[in-house]
Order: C-alpha cells, then structure tokens, then sequence
C-alpha cells in the first residue's frame, strides 16, 4: 500500500465523515417537523430513534438514504417552481437535488458502516 492510497483514504474518511452532518440533520429535521406536526414528543422520539436504528441495517438504510435523496429532488423541483417558474428549470433543478442528495446520504452512510 502506497502513501499515496493512504491519503485517498483519509480524504475519502473526511468527506464520508463531513456528509454524516448533513445526514442526522435531515434525521433531526424529520424528527422535529413530524413531532411538531402531530403535536407529540413520541412522534419525535419514535422517528428519531427509529430512523438511527435503521442506519444499522443496510436495506432499511439505503431506502432512508433514497428517502431523503428523493426529498432533495422535491425541494429542488419546488425552488424552480416558485421561484424561477418555468419547467425546465424545476425538472434540472429537480434532478441536481435528487443527485446531490443521493450523494451526499450515500456517501454519510458508507461513513455509518466504517463505525460499526
């Protein structure tokens, strides 16, 4: 193993570990927005604590991840909806988010995986 493949390495463990941030504040905003919503601490504990334990099992995992990906896509959709109006912009809108998002939840939950 070179110098060099430790250094991907470690670059890799920053950025998998950067986007883990990004990934429990989407769980901590679900968490928060469903409880407000329902107008109950056990909404909010139950999809938190839910949603972290699902990190643990890799189905249940990557369809949170595709969850939360599909909600970037949405919210970029609706930024070119309201803001922009026009379709096209809202379609690549969309899809950049879906993307990014799915990059972004991906690569925080190969981060996941390394801690356990």
């Amino acid at each position: 193993m070179s110098s060099e493949d430790v250094r991907k390495g470690i670059t890799n463990a920053k950025f998998n570990q950067e986007n883990s941030n990004i990934l429990f504040g989407e769980i901590v905003f679900l968490a928060i927005f469903l409880g407000i919503w329902s107008s109950s601490w056990w909404v909010f504990g139950g999809i938190f604590l839910g949603c972290i334990i699902a990190l643990l099992f890799k189905p249940l995992a990557f369809g949170l991840c595709i969850c939360f990906g599909i909600a970037w896509g949405v919210i970029g959709y609706v930024i070119g909806a309201f803001f922009i109006e026009n379709l096209g912009a809202s379609v690549v809108l969309g899809i950049i988010g879906l993307l990014c998002g799915l990059g972004a939840n991906l690569s925080a939950l190969e981060w996941a995986k390394d801690i356990q």
